[in-house]
């Protein structure tokens, strides 16, 4: 990318943490876990259940700061994202502490930082990014494309929570704790529609739609990839191990 005449380096592939996604992906499910587990913007909560609201949200600020090194993300970049993840973990967990999440309007319980939405929107594109560069499949190949699939998920969970206070009712019919929201999310993703949770709006519809659509092109595409790199891989194999008989 060029900027009046600067080239501007997105990735460098300079990290120590290159392609380190088995630590990834471990962040990302035990985000999916807290968030599916921890309520995390209910009022008058105990001290216990602030520290795991705050928990939950520190995971997830963890697994985009991972992410973003494993996939070679440029070292200046790089430290905006980190100012950017420190900013909302430390405004999130203040807004815990203090009630600030519905003290300044009661009716609308849900809040979560916009900017969590835009960072954690990237770290599957540069999960895809990184692993289309991949010429062998590893256990790293296969951590990376899981957690990839495992970040679309929280993406959605906190843009239907943000939807939520946005419109200032329900994303629901009916008032949910945010857990409801991981699971609605997961069902969603996987295409299983239980049906006991529906979107009460058109922006809701388009956005449970469009997450079951994402998630099944993701499977298509990264099954197809891994496949053709395996295939590769096996071909380049039989053909040395016919060359060494050969010889």
């Amino acid at each position: 990318m060029h900027l009046r005449g600067k080239e501007i380096v997105l990735f460098d592939n300079k990290s120590k943490h290159l392609d380190r996604f088995g630590w990834v992906l471990f962040l990302t499910a035990s985000s999916v876990i807290l968030l599916s587990l921890v309520n995390a913007y209910q009022p008058e909560q105990s001290l216990g259940s602030r520290v795991f609201s705050t928990s939950a949200t520190m995971v997830v600020g963890l697994t985009l700061l991972m992410t973003a090194r494993a996939t070679g993300v440029a070292r200046r970049l790089l430290r905006f994202i980190d100012v950017a993840v420190i900013m909302i973990m430390t405004t999130t967990a203040a807004m815990v502490f203090t009630d600030g999440f519905y003290r300044s309007d009661p009716a609308r319980t849900f809040n979560a930082p916009f900017m969590i939405i835009v960072i954690a929107v990237f770290a599957p594109i540069m999960i895809v990014r990184r692993l289309v560069e991949h010429r062998r499949v590893t256990r790293s190949t296969m951590f990376g494309a899981l957690a990839g699939y495992l970040l679309i998920p929280i993406v959605y969970f906190y843009t239907f929570i943000v939807i939520a206070d946005w419109r200032g009712e329900s994303f629901f019919a009916l008032q949910y704790p945010s857990p409801s929201y991981m699971y609605y999310s997961l069902t969603s993703l996987t295409t299983l529609g239980y049906g006991d949770l529906t979107a009460q709006s058109n922006i809701g519809h388009l956005l449970s739609t469009s997450e079951a659509l994402i998630g099944q092109v993701y499977l298509v595409a990264f099954v197809a990839m891994l496949v053709g790199l395996f295939t590769n891989q096996w071909l380049e194999s039989r053909s040395n191990r016919q060359s060494e008989e050969s010889s």
